[in-house]
């Protein structure tokens, strides 16, 4: 019994200087490697006894791929709404070029480089070039076509729908449809 207590004791003392000596960054550093060491342990556990997933069509990556390629048309005309939080209709805004640009989204890395012991931490642009940070917003950059085809870029931060179809006018409030709608 003397023995356990004598353990405790220095198991107890050496956390405890552990925790003095480092900074709070450097412990919270290390408490992240090691969440991130045990979550890879179990991640590691379920492969090994569940296996992973047996893909064989890669659908979902297939229809990404498609979208990308649909979003890189410059001649692509959709048609924009923003939503009534009134009567939940769609307010029909008017024709845009592409689907717009979410307002986090930019060109180049938001993020710095960061340097630790387990190397460098650096962000990922989309397959079209694009950074997205991680930042959630409602607001979006639409290139507007105006009834004289004057394209103009609009800011827009309320509920949006950018769709390749125009939407039933049943689901829009009257008010907002152009009478050739």
């Amino acid at each position: 019994m003397k023995k356990h207590k004598k353990v405790t004791i220095i198991v107890t003392l050496t956390m405890i200087f552990a925790i003095f000596s480092c900074g709070f960054s450097s412990c919270s550093d290390a408490s992240a490697r090691r969440d991130k060491e045990y979550s890879e342990e179990v991640k590691e556990q379920i492969a090994d006894s569940i296996g992973y997933p047996d893909l064989a069509n890669f659908f979902e990556y297939s229809q990404l791929k498609e979208i990308y390629e649909l979003r890189d048309d410059p001649k692509l005309v959709c048609y924009w709404y923003t939503k009534c939080e009134y009567t939940g209709k769609w307010v029909y805004e008017g024709q845009c070029i592409g689907y717009g640009i979410p307002y986090s989204a930019s060109i180049t890395s938001p993020d710095k480089v960061h340097y630790n012991s387990s190397g460098a931490v650096v962000s990922q642009a989309e397959p079209n070039g694009i950074y997205t940070n991680g930042l959630s917003t409602s607001a979006t950059w639409i290139l507007m076509v105006d009834s004289e085809g004057n394209i103009t870029p609009e800011y827009v931060e309320h509920t949006i729908r950018v769709s390749q179809k125009k939407i039933p006018a049943i689901k829009c409030e009257d008010w907002s449809l152009p009478s050739d709608y």
